[in-house]
C-alpha cells in the first residue's frame, strides 16, 4: 500500500523542505508522531522532486510605473504559467501621503489615494486574476505601502479606511507584513532595509541565507561561502518596474534598471533563479522575444 502525504501538509513541506517535525506539528495540527511519518515518506517520495515555477517583482510604484515593462511582465506570466507569483513591495506609490512631499504640493497635485488604488486594482491586480488564477499568490508590504500606517500614526481617524486591505481586492494573496522576511525552500524574500553601495552584501551576511531583496531599483549580487561545507549563499537584488526618471529626480542619474524575476524551484528545495533586464521595452527571455509597446 502506497501512502500519500496530505495536500495541506505537503503544500508546507514542498515551501519548507527542511522543516523538522517538530515545526511541521504545530504548523499542519498534527501530532508529532504523524509528523514524523510524513517528514519520513516526503525524503521517500518521488513526487517531492517535481519542479515548482515561480515571478518575483516588486517596485511596480504604481502610477510611476514604467507601462512597457509591465506588458513585458503580463504576456511572460501568460507564458510561463507560475505556480507562485510574488509582488514583492512597493507596488504602489502612494506619493500622495508622502511626508516627503508634505511641503511640496506640485509633486502631489492632482493625485489622490483612492484614484491610486482603483488604477492599481484595475491595471495590475484584475489583470493578474486573468492570466494566472491558479498561482498561489503573496502581496508583500513595502515601505511605499507602508506609508498609509504613518499616516494612520500620525492621524488615527484614518485607520481601517486607507490600507491596502482595505481598498484592494487581495482575498487571493497571503499578505507578508513589512520589514518581514518570507521563504519559498531555500529562497527567502524581502522587500528590502538597506540601500547602501553593497546591499546584497549586508544583506548576506545579516539573514545568512540565499536572500532576494528589491527596494534599491538595481541589481546586484554577492556571493559568500560558509568555510564549513562551502555552500554558496547570495544576496541579489533585483531592479524595478518603474519609471526610472521620475519628476521627483529632475532628470538624476541613476543606477535604475527595470527587471523582474523567476525561478524553478525542485523538491529538496534548492532552485534556479533568472533576473532578466528590461531594454527600451523589449527583452528575450529564454530564446524568445517580448516587446512591451
Amino acid at each position: 500500500m502506497k501512502y500519500k502525504i496530505p495536500d495541506g501538509i505537503k503544500e508546507i513541506m514542498m515551501a519548507k523542505p527542511n522543516i523538522g517535525r517538530y515545526a511541521l506539528s504545530k504548523e499542519a495540527g498534527i501530532s508529532e508522531s504523524d509528523a514524523r511519518f510524513y517528514t519520513k515518506l516526503f525524503k521517500e517520495d518521488k513526487d517531492n522532486k517535481v519542479v515548482k515555477r515561480g515571478i518575483a517583482v516588486g517596485d511596480i510604484h504604481f502610477p510611476d510605473h514604467d507601462e512597457g515593462s509591465l506588458n513585458i511582465l503580463f504576456k511572460f506570466i501568460k507564458d510561463f504559467d507560475p505556480d507562485y507569483l510574488l509582488l514583492t513591495g512597493d507596488q504602489m506609490d502612494m506619493g500622495c501621503i508622502s511626508s516627503f512631499n508634505r511641503s511640496k504640493p506640485k509633486l502631489t497635485e492632482g493625485k489622490r489615494l483612492k484614484r491610486e488604488y482603483k488604477g492599481f486594482q484595475t491595471k495590475v491586480l484584475d489583470v493578474l486574476a486573468d492570466i494566472s488564477p491558479e498561482s498561489k499568490k503573496y502581496f508583500f508590504i513595502g515601505n511605499h505601502e507602508y506609508r498609509t500606517q504613518r499616516l494612520i500614526e500620525q492621524s488615527p481617524q484614518y485607520e481601517g479606511f486607507i490600507e491596502p486591505e482595505n481598498n484592494l481586492k487581495l482575498d487571493d494573496y497571503t499578505i507578508v507584513p513589512f520589514n518581514e522576511a518570507m521563504n519559498l525552500g531555500e529562497m527567502y524574500f524581502i522587500h528590502g532595509n538597506y540601500y547602501n553601495k553593497y546591499h546584497s552584501e549586508k544583506n548576506v551576511r545579516i539573514y545568512g541565507k540565499h536572500i532576494f531583496n528589491w527596494h534599491v531599483h538595481t541589481n546586484q549580487i554577492y556571493t559568500m561561502h560558509s568555510p564549513i561545507n562551502h555552500l554558496p549563499r547570495q544576496g541579489v537584488s533585483v531592479g524595478c518596474m518603474c519609471n526610472k526618471n521620475p519628476e521627483y529626480k529632475r532628470n538624476q542619474p541613476n543606477h535604475w534598471v527595470n527587471q523582474f524575476m523567476f525561478f524553478y524551484m525542485y523538491g529538496n528545495g534548492q532552485f534556479s533563479y533568472y533576473t532578466p533586464i528590461i531594454l527600451n521595452n523589449r527583452c528575450v527571455i529564454n530564446g524568445k522575444l517580448y516587446d512591451g509597446n
